[in-house]
C-alpha cells in the first residue's frame, strides 16, 4: 500500500490525499494549465513520432499492408494535431507571461497619471486662491 507524506512529514490518509489533490488541480492557475498543458502535449507528440517511425521500419512485418499505410496516415494526422496544439499551447503562455508583464507596467502608468491628476487639481485649486 502506497503511504503519502505531506510536507511536515504526516502520513497521509487516501481519502485525505485525494481531497488535497483535488483541491490543488482545483486551485491552479492559467500559467500552471498551460505549462502542463504544454508539457503533456510535447510528450505526447513524442510518442507519435516514435509510433511512426517504428511503424515505418517494422510495416514489413505486418500481413496486411493496407493497413499499415492506413496506421501511417492516422499516426501523420495525429502527430500533425498533437505538434498544431503543443505550438498554440506555447504561444498561449507566452502571451500569458507578457500580458503579467505589462500589467505590472499598466500599475505603474495608472499610478503616475493619478499623479498627475491630483497636481493638476492641486495647481489648479492654488491657481483660483491666487486670482482671488
Amino acid at each position: 500500500m502506497k503511504v503519502w507524506k505531506d510536507k511536515e512529514g504526516k502520513k497521509l490518509t487516501v481519502k485525505e490525499f485525494t481531497k488535497r489533490f483535488k483541491d490543488g488541480i482545483v486551485n491552479m492557475t492559467p500559467e500552471q494549465r498551460l505549462k502542463n498543458e504544454a508539457r503533456s502535449t510535447f510528450i505526447m507528440l513524442i510518442g507519435y513520432l516514435i509510433g511512426l517511425v517504428s511503424l515505418v521500419i517494422y510495416r514489413k512485418s505486418f500481413v496486411v499492408q493496407w493497413f499499415t499505410y492506413a496506421l501511417i496516415i492516422i499516426f501523420l494526422g495525429a502527430s500533425w494535431g498533437q505538434f498544431v496544439k503543443w505550438f498554440t499551447s506555447r504561444q498561449q503562455l507566452r502571451l500569458l507571461k507578457n500580458m503579467g508583464e505589462n500589467a505590472l507596467d499598466l500599475d505603474k502608468i495608472l499610478g503616475e497619471l493619478s499623479n498627475k491628476k491630483e497636481e493638476n487639481n492641486y495647481n489648479s485649486i492654488s491657481r483660483k486662491n491666487e486670482r482671488r
